[in-house]
């Protein structure tokens, strides 16, 4: 490891008082290859500080696709209960009736 490096990976270490399990100095990130191998390794995102204070998060895109998908999931579990929910209080309509009004609203 080059002294880079263990600079880094020090200066992750010495971090206190941030909320996520991993925060990098804005500093830190001169090293951007050790960087990307911090990011791209972390369960979670790691979190890049200025004088103590949070500036912004990085994380890997298996990190963001996870958190995409689950945001999608949580959308679609609120659209599933908004429709069952619209059944149990009867505002539904017939299929061929709902494709029927979609076609005239859209010329299709």
């Amino acid at each position: 490891m080059s002294g880079a490096s263990a600079t880094l990976g020090a200066m992750i270490m010495a971090q206190r008082g941030c909320d996520m399990p991993r925060c990098v100095p804005i500093k830190g990130i001169k090293n951007t290859t050790e960087f990307a191998r911090i990011v791209e390794e972390s369960p979670e995102p790691v979190i890049v500080t200025r004088n103590g204070q949070e500036v912004f998060a990085a994380m890997s895109i298996e990190l963001l696709d996870s958190l995409r998908m689950e945001r999608a999931r949580a959308e679609l579990y609120r659209l599933i209960e908004e429709a069952e929910q619209a059944s149990r209080e009867g505002r539904v309509v017939d299929a061929r009736e709902s494709n029927r009004r979609t076609r005239e609203r859209y010329g299709l």
